[in-house]
C-alpha cells in the first residue's frame, strides 16, 4: 500500500516532515500491537462461550487492525519520503488482573481493550480527522473511525449479552477504578509524547486537545456506558474525574 504524491505534505518543512515520518511509523506497530490484542481477546471469548456476535466482531477487529498498521506504514513513508520497513508483529501482554477467574479475566482483557481503549480511540481519532487537511491523512482518519467504532462495539455487546449474569457484573465491579486509571494515563502519557502545539492539517491537534478528549471519552462515554450495562461505576467515575 502506497500514497500519492501530496503537495501539502511537500510543502511542510523537513523537520516536520520526519517528525510527522516517524509518528506514523510509531503508530503502524501499535496497531500491529492492538491486532495482537485482539488475537488473545478472541482466544479468551471463545473459552468464555462469548454470544457469536461478538466473537464476529472481535474476529473483524484483529483484522482491521493489520490493515491500519498497513495504512500508517504507507503515510510513514509518504512524509518520510522513503521507503521504511514494515514492523513485525510481536504478542504484545495483556494485564494479568492477578486474583481473578479465567472467564472474569477474559471479560475484564475485553472491558479494558474494547469499552476502554477503542471507546477512547474513537474520541483521539475523531479529532485527528476533524483536524486532518492533507487529503491522504483524512482519508486514512475516516477509514480509521469507523472502524475503531466497531473495535469498540465488540466490549459493549459483551457487556450487553446475556452470558454474563448478575454476579458477574458484581465480579466486574472492583475492577473498574483500576482499569480507568490504567488506560486514562496510558492514553495522557502517549499523546504527550507528540509535538504540543500539534500539525492540525496532518491530523494531530493539540495535546492539549487531545488531553481533553481522552478524559471527555472517559467521563462520557465509558462510564456511563458501564452503569447503562448494570456495573456500579461509583468509585470508577471518581477515579476518572481524578485523571
Amino acid at each position: 500500500m502506497s500514497e500519492e504524491p501530496d503537495e501539502s505534505v511537500e510543502r511542510l518543512a523537513p523537520d516536520v516532515r520526519q517528525l510527522l515520518g516517524r509518528i506514523w511509523a510509531g503508530r503502524a506497530m501499535s496497531e500491529l500491537g492492538a491486532g495482537s490484542g485482539f488475537a488473545q481477546v478472541i482466544v479468551g471469548l471463545y473459552a468464555f462461550g462469548a454470544h457469536p456476535e461478538v466473537l464476529s466482531l472481535a474476529t473483524r477487529a484483529a483484522h482491521q487492525e493489520v490493515e491500519h498498521a498497513r495504512m500508517c506504514h504507507a503515510l510513514a513513508e509518504l512524509y518520510l519520503g522513503e521507503p521504511v520497513p514494515m514492523p513485525i508483529a510481536k504478542k504484545v501482554g495483556m494485564p494479568p488482573h492477578e486474583g481473578a477467574s479465567d472467564p472474569l479475566r477474559a471479560t475484564l482483557h475485553v472491558i479494558g481493550l474494547c469499552c476502554f481503549n477503542e471507546t477512547i480511540a474513537v474520541e483521539f481519532v475523531a479529532r485527528c480527522r476533524d483536524a486532518a487537511e492533507a487529503p491522504a491523512v483524512a482519508r486514512a482518519t475516516s477509514v480509521h473511525l469507523r472502524d475503531e467504532i466497531g473495535h469498540a462495539r465488540v466490549g459493549w455487546a459483551h457487556l450487553g449479552s446475556d452470558r454474563l449474569d448478575a454476579a458477574d457484573r458484581r465480579a466486574i465491579r472492583r475492577w473498574m477504578p483500576r482499569l480507568v486509571k490504567a488506560n486514562g494515563e496510558m492514553w495522557l502519557e502517549r499523546i504527550s509524547r507528540l509535538p504540543e502545539r500539534g500539525v492540525p492539517g496532518h491530523g494531530y491537534p493539540s495535546v492539549r486537545d487531545l488531553h481533553r478528549g481522552v478524559r471527555k471519552a472517559l467521563q462520557e462515554v465509558v462510564i456511563p456506558g458501564l452503569a447503562e450495562a448494570g456495573i456500579d461505576v461509583s468509585s470508577a467515575a471518581r477515579e476518572a474525574r481524578a485523571l
